[in-house]
C-alpha cells in the first residue's frame, strides 16, 4: 500500500470512495455522513493540503484527512496535534484502515507533535471500540454543528 497526498483527478473518485462509505454506514443504522458525501469539503480538503489517499496495487482504494487543528471538533488548542477525518475505505480493501492510522501516527510523529487526535459518533460503540483497541482514548464528548454528537479520542503517538 502507498499512501500519498491526493492529486487533482482522484477527486472524483474520492468523493465515491466516501460516498460508498455513507452509503454503507447508512445500511447498517449509522447516519454518518450525507449521502452524495459532497464534493465541496473533498474540494476544500485537497485545497488545503490535508487530503491523502491509499491505492492498493496501484488502486485508489481508501481516503482521509489529515489536518493540523481542528477548532470545530476539539476547540482552540495548543499546535500539539494532528486531527484525522473522513477515513473511508472500498469495501475491496476492508482491513487498511489500522494501516492507514499508523500511517498518520508516524506523519504527526514526523511533524514533531505528541498526539493523533480523530472524533467518531457517540452512538456507534463499534467504531469506539476499534479505536479504543488501536490504543485511543475518550476524552469528551461534544455535539458539533448542533446536530453531530462526537467522541472525541486522543492518542499519544
Amino acid at each position: 500500500m502507498n499512501i500519498e497526498s491526493a492529486r487533482a483527478e482522484d477527486l472524483d473518485e474520492v468523493a465515491e470512495i466516501l460516498t460508498g462509505a455513507a452509503r454503507w454506514l447508512r445500511e447498517r443504522g449509522i447516519d454518518q455522513w450525507p449521502d452524495p458525501f459532497p464534493r465541496s469539503r473533498v474540494d476544500e480538503s485537497f485545497a488545503r493540503g490535508e487530503l491523502f489517499v491509499a491505492r492498493v496495487d496501484g488502486e485508489l482504494a481508501a481516503t482521509f484527512v489529515l489536518q493540523w487543528e481542528d477548532e470545530l471538533f476539539w476547540g482552540e488548542q495548543p499546535p500539539i496535534a494532528g486531527y484525522v477525518h473522513a477515513v473511508a475505505v472500498c469495501r475491496t480493501h476492508a482491513g487498511i484502515g489500522r494501516d492507514l492510522i499508523a500511517w498518520a501516527e508516524q506523519a504527526v510523529r514526523d511533524a514533531g507533535k505528541p498526539f493523533l487526535r480523530l472524533d467518531c459518533m457517540r452512538d456507534n460503540a463499534r467504531i469506539r471500540r476499534y479505536y479504543e483497541e488501536l490504543g485511543f482514548e475518550h476524552r469528551g464528548d461534544r455535539v458539533v454543528g448542533g446536530h453531530f454528537d462526537a467522541s472525541l479520542y486522543e492518542k499519544r503517538v
